[in-house]
Order: structure tokens, then sequence, then C-alpha cells
């Protein structure tokens, strides 16, 4: 009976979580690289140092394969001749590992019975414990880059990325210390490697940047008079708004909009919401500071001026990120 109690507990509370957590929708804004007064296209990747895990090529597949709004942002060339920047790196691989143990109890194996001479029947009191072998495995990656202009051999950025990774294993069979089993460490640190690309190449090239931001889910009967049937409808338009139906959301808003004579702060604000994710950040910002001067709920003004701010600050680098492109 208490465990079905503990059931019915654990369900309430993942009802409550599930209806507690609010609908959201992904946006994403361009942004600049960390070279803000170079305008780098061509690039030359020298041969790294100490680089067993193919460091180098990753990067050349990133940036060989950058696009932004279907145009390529590099073009990786084979020599130094007619290119505005040169890679340099060099890397450190490596798997440390470690040995400890942790006991088990083994019900299997009894130490010591009991015997109950009325029932005919022994219990055991105390069971072997059972001590396993385990290793603990820290693979690591550093990796040092130089992004150098070519002509001055002038250093236009320069950083070092630290990936790592840590993995546990206990073995059930008798080990030995410092075993013959596969660490697979270029496996795991070839895959720490890509990901130092990944964050090098957000580093010095216009990139997207993502956000996910909550949706105003509800009217406010403090602040409009409505109907059920807008109440209802304002509902489906939020779900529609969840699955990403953005232009069918957006012109239900602005009907419903219209029907409130420009006076819900709700439904304005989720005309901005999507013209952001839509990328259309100076109409966005626009609705967001129109939303501002109607909302009293103090938890939708937070809401709206981030909105307000993140749009502004977007916008700005947005402009630095085009500035930058080819």
């Amino acid at each position: 009976m208490q465990n079905i109690y503990k059931s019915i507990l654990f369900l309430l509370f993942l009802i409550l979580l599930t209806g507690c957590s609010s609908k959201q929708l992904t946006v994403k804004s361009l942004h600049p690289s960390k070279i803000p007064n170079e305008k780098i296209y061509s690039l030359y990747i020298e041969d790294f140092v100490n680089d067993d895990i193919y460091q180098s090529l990753k990067i050349q597949n990133k940036l060989a394969n950058k696009t932004i709004e279907g145009k390529k942002v590099f073009r990786v060339l084979n020599d130094y001749q007619n290119v505005d920047a040169i890679i340099q790196g060099s890397l450190n691989s490596t798997l440390n590992y470690s040995i400890y143990y942790e006991e088990e109890i083994d019900y299997k194996r009894c130490r010591y019975y009991k015997y109950e001479e009325k029932k005919k029947t022994k219990k055991c009191m105390d069971y072997y414990v059972r001590v396993i072998p385990c290793e603990n495995r820290e693979y690591a990656v550093q990796t040092n880059l130089k992004l150098l202009k070519k002509n001055t051999n002038e250093i236009l950025f320069a950083k070092t990325y630290n990936k790592s990774r840590n993995i546990q294993e206990c073995f059930n069979y008798h080990y030995y210390p410092y075993h013959s089993i596969p660490k697979d460490k270029r496996e795991i640190n070839t895959k720490l490697a890509a990901l130092i690309a990944d964050e090098f190449l957000d580093d010095i090239s216009p990139h997207y940047e993502y956000w996910d931001i909550n949706i105003i889910e509800e009217l406010s009967e403090d602040s409009l008079i409505f109907t059920d049937e807008q109440k209802n409808r304002f509902q489906k338009i939020i779900e529609l708004m969840e699955k990403r139906n953005l232009d069918l959301s957006l012109d239900a808003l602005i009907k419903l909009n219209q029907e409130f004579d420009n006076k819900s702060y709700e439904v304005i604000y989720n005309i901005a919401l999507i013209y952001e994710a839509k990328s259309n950040l100076y109409e966005a910002n626009k609705l967001y500071n129109e939303a501002k001067y109607l909302v009293k709920d103090l938890d939708n003004l937070s809401l709206i001026n981030n909105g307000i701010n993140r749009t502004k600050k977007n916008l700005e680098e947005k402009i630095k990120a085009k500035s930058q492109l080819p």
C-alpha cells in the first residue's frame, strides 16, 4: 500500500512539473567574430605540432564548409600565396587513468546463517562483500591556436582551448592493473578535437547564437476584456507558436491584435517574439517597446524588458557580423 501511495505522489509531481513548465520559442541571432577590425576570407593552415588526432584537418573541414545565408565564409588554400591569414597550432592529447575499488554485497554467498529450530528454516545474517576493481579515465585535449596576418605576421587572435571527458568503468572479472583493454584514447580525443574546432570557428567567424524565450501563454483579465472564443483562439495560437508554425501564428495574432485595438501586451509581445524568431530584430524591438507601456504584471514586464535589451544588442551585433562577411 505504501508503494502505491509513493507512486501516486511521484505521478502528481511529474504532472505538476510538466504543467508548470513554460512554453518557449527558440530564436537565433548572427554575431561577429572576435577579430573586430579585420576581414578574413582566405586562409592557410600550417601543420600543427603533435597533431596525432587530426585537429588541423577538423579545423580545415569546418572552415571550408562554413556558410551563412547560403554563402561560404572562408576559402582554405593549399599554399601561402594570396591568403589573408595563417593558422598555426600545437596540441597535447592525453589520457590519465587510476585504479580504485568499490564494494558490493554478494547476496549469493552467505557468511553466517541464523537457524530457527521451530520453523526449520535458516536466515542469512551476513553476506560476503565483493571488492570490484574500477578504473577512472581522464581524457584531455589542449590546443594552442594562433591566427596570424599574412603580410605583417601580426597575431590577430590567439587562444588555448581545453576539452576533457571523464569515464569510470568497473570490472566484474579478474583485473590486472594497467591491463591491455583498449582505452580508446584516439577515438575519444578526436571527438574532443572536433569540439575545439567548433569553438575556434565561432571565435574567428561570424556565427549564430541561440536562446529559448518564454511565450506569454495567457491573456490577463486585469488589463483586458476578452471573450471565451478569443481566449481559446489565443491558446491555439500559442500551440502553433510552440510548433514553430510562425507564419500561421503571426497572421492569427495580427488579427487578434486588431480586435483588441492594440491594447493587449500579451498579443503584441508574442508578435514581437515571432518577428525575432524570423530575424526581423528592428520590428521585434519596436513591438517589445509597445508592449512595455501596456503591461502591469512585473514578471511579464521583466520578460518584455529582456526582449528590448536582447534585440537591441543583437541588432548591433548582426550589423557588425554582416560587415565581416565576404
